[in-house]
């Protein structure tokens, strides 16, 4: 397994994104798939850009995501919801999960 640093203007963006979804959806009806695509609209709108990663190793992050990310992400939110107290979930804890799920990939 190769850890990538997945530098911190990205984490904040994540932030942004599950803080705004969190602020704008009511609890019972937010959605890991709907949450993981807030994060990627608020990833290329900050001008990261989904693109297969080639030759070099997962996750890349030069103002680029890997396609394969949006999963991921939506895959990490998932687990968060599933092994997380529904009173514990912050948008700060989400971040973290999809963090190192994107670094452990």
């Amino acid at each position: 397994m190769t850890t990538t640093a997945i530098p911190a203007a990205v984490r904040a963006v994540i932030l942004a994104a599950l803080d705004d979804y969190r602020m704008n959806i009511p609890p019972t009806e937010a959605k890991p798939g709907a949450a993981a695509h807030r994060v990627v609209e608020y990833l290329a709108s900050s001008g990261y850009t989904a693109r297969q990663p080639g030759d070099r190793p997962r996750p890349y992050w030069d103002r680029a995501f890997p396609t394969e990310a949006a999963i991921e992400i939506r895959d990490a939110l998932a687990l968060h919801c599933l092994l997380v107290d529904p009173q514990q979930h912050t948008p700060a804890s989400q971040t973290e999960r999809i963090v190192t799920d994107l670094a452990a990939a």
